[in-house]
């Protein structure tokens, strides 16, 4: 098998999966495993008051979108400049047939053009600037629990708490659908809108 076939083999499985990846990396899947972070587990109705499985899972799923983005990302760069500068090479251009460089040329614009479209390294660093936010957090939330679990006068309330973290969750929600609301078009400001409410 030809060197060149395997790089266009190679590129277009990487340049499809990334721009799969890519575009649909905020959609809900199968949460994975919730994270210890090396907190000692408090009560199970404590826990459950503070909403602190919810937070959780919020932090893993935003480490699963930055790393799933990240992925994305660098195989749609291999995609775009390693198999474009191959393109570029006068080598490849004499040595190679006209359709595999045909081939090669469109995987590049593929390439680029998803990038371009979905962004994956934004949502990648957004994702994990949420991810590091919701972990700082948790880490507050366990010291919180370690006054409550001693006793301490400074304690706080689990309800307290409990506002605390649902205020964090809600903030970390509207980032979530501020960013995807970014990917989606534009409305048409000609369309007439709907009044019916």
């Amino acid at each position: 098998m030809n060197v060149e076939i395997i790089f266009v083999v190679v590129g277009a499985i990487l340049t499809i999966l990334g721009g799969a990846v890519s575009a649909f990396s905020e959609r809900r899947t199968k949460e994975p495993k919730i994270a210890r972070l090396g907190l000692k587990e408090p009560t199970d109705a404590l826990a459950k008051d503070i909403r602190l499985k919810e937070l959780k899972e919020l932090f893993q799923r935003q480490q699963f979108v930055s790393d799933l983005n990240s992925w994305a990302d660098s195989s749609l760069t291999f995609g775009q400049y390693i198999i474009g500068g191959l393109l570029a090479s006068s080598f490849v251009q004499e040595s190679v047939p006209k359709q595999v460089i045909g081939m090669l040329g469109v995987l590049v614009l593929l390439s680029s053009l998803i990038r371009q479209r979905y962004r994956p390294d934004i949502k990648a660093f957004a994702a994990k600037r949420r991810a590091v936010a919701l972990y700082l957090f948790i880490l507050k939330i366990g010291d919180s629990l370690y006054e409550i679990e001693k006793g301490l006068d400074s304690a706080p309330t689990v309800f307290s708490i409990r506002k605390r973290v649902t205020d964090f969750i809600s903030e970390i929600e509207k980032s979530i659908l501020a960013d995807s609301l970014q990917d989606k078009p534009k409305d048409n400001p000609n369309k007439p809108k709907d009044n019916l409410k």
